[in-house]
């Protein structure tokens, strides 16, 4: 029933007109834990206008995808919601010369993933794109009218698949990204070894350079920028005034070496330097201060033994006189 509601929360079955749909989307990819690299996919709204909002509602998700803690077991058996997105979602299958294929934000191995759609799956909306050359976006099925969530990139001249998968748009930027995610080690089953996953750690809207935590679909491939807030917009003024000072207390002191910047950082670390040999010389005061009390203390007690000999020796010496 979590699954079940989880999924309805981004289905629905209408569809936008080809116009309202930006027809760029993009995804921040890490290779085997290396920093992210952007991957930019130009999507063909005219003629593929349903697949397309498909993939462009998963990647405009704000929402993270996780993995299952068993994943021998199916999400529905271990009772974890799926979040329908492609953001932190990877890579489970990957043929060298052929494609790499991801999108299973259920399971993470290729037996889950749905689509928007009330209908959890959707029919094939056209062949009419083929897969004649590398950088092919295109939907996985398990069959005919079969498509959900799951898509792959194909690495060459994949013609064999016209007329099965629904070729729906092309990668313009980062190919060098695909070939690299191609070359890592596998496993029997075609998945990269834990070592060597492969991670969408961000994706949305547009071609990634104007990043914003949300964005709308549009024609032109941009995301509207979200509302900022006031925390964020008071650090950036501050930020301002800071450059703002330095600029101009380096411009009246041009003369000098060192700009304003530099003065104030040296004067800043004088300053720590000062208390930090502040608080040792109080530290050695107190440890000097209470060894001195010590010795003072051992010399009064070694003065004290020795006067108590000399009286003990002073009576000794009378009592044997006396005795004489």
């Amino acid at each position: 029933q979590q699954h079940q509601a989880s999924s309805r929360e981004t289905m629905t079955d209408a569809v936008p007109p080809a116009d309202e749909l930006s027809k760029h989307c993009y995804m921040e990819i890490s290779v085997a834990g290396s920093p992210p690299e952007t991957v930019v996919f130009e999507l063909d709204t005219a003629i593929c206008r349903k697949t397309s909002h498909n993939f462009l509602s998963l990647c405009a998700s704000h929402r993270k995808a996780a993995r299952p803690s068993r994943t021998n077991m199916p999400r529905a058996e271990t009772g974890l919601p799926a979040v329908p997105t492609y953001r932190n979602t990877e890579f489970h299958r990957i043929k060298p010369g052929f494609m790499v294929q991801g999108g299973d934000y259920e399971n993470f191995d290729g037996t889950g993933g749905r689509s928007i759609y009330s209908t959890s799956t959707f029919e094939d909306e056209s062949f009419a794109n083929k897969h004649h050359t590398g950088g092919i976006l295109s939907m996985a099925n398990r069959g005919k009218a079969t498509n959900g969530s799951q898509f792959f990139i194909t690495l060459g001249n994949a013609s064999h698949l016209d007329g099965k998968h629904v070729a729906f748009g092309r990668v313009v930027h980062g190919m060098d990204v695909v070939m690299q995610m191609a070359s890592v080690e596998t496993d029997e089953k075609n998945r990269p070894i834990p070592m060597q996953r492969i991670v969408v750690v961000d994706c949305g809207i547009g071609n990634g350079k104007g990043k914003a935590s949300n964005g709308t679909l549009r024609q032109d491939g941009r995301r509207s920028e979200g509302k900022r807030t006031k925390k964020d917009k008071k650090g950036r003024k501050q930020d301002r005034r800071k450059r703002s000072d330095f600029s101009s207390s380096s411009s009246d002191s041009s003369s000098s070496d060192d700009s304003s910047y530099h003065r104030h950082r040296s004067k800043k670390h004088k300053k720590r330097k000062r208390e930090t040999s502040r608080s040792r010389s109080r530290d050695r005061g107190h440890s000097s201060s209470s060894k001195r009390h010590s010795h003072k203390e051992r010399k009064r007690s070694k003065k004290k033994h020795s006067r108590e000999r000399y009286d003990d020796r002073k009576r000794r010496g009378r009592s044997r006189s006396r005795s004489r």
